[in-house]
C-alpha cells in the first residue's frame, strides 16, 4: 500500500480481463441483455483505468436498481 492510498483500499492495478469480469456480473446483474456490439464496448471499457471501470460499475449498479415505469 502506498502512503497517499486510503486505509483499507488496494493499490493492485486490475488487469482488462478483471476488469471484463466485473463489467459482465454488473451488467448480468442490473439483468441487462449484451448485443453483439456491446461485447467490444465491455472490452474497450475494461482496458480503461480502475477508477473509471469502477465508476462505470456504479452507473450500471445503479441504473439496474431505478424502478421500472
Amino acid at each position: 500500500m502506498t502512503a497517499d492510498a486510503a486505509p483499507g483500499t488496494a493499490t493492485i492495478p486490475h488487469s482488462g480481463a478483471t476488469h471484463r469480469m466485473l463489467l459482465y456480473a454488473a451488467l448480468d446483474a442490473a439483468g441487462v441483455v449484451l448485443e453483439v456490439g456491446d461485447v467490444q464496448a465491455v472490452f474497450d471499457v475494461a482496458e480503461l483505468d480502475r477508477i473509471t471501470v469502477q465508476t462505470v460499475i456504479t452507473w450500471i449498479t445503479v441504473a439496474g436498481r431505478a424502478p421500472v415505469d
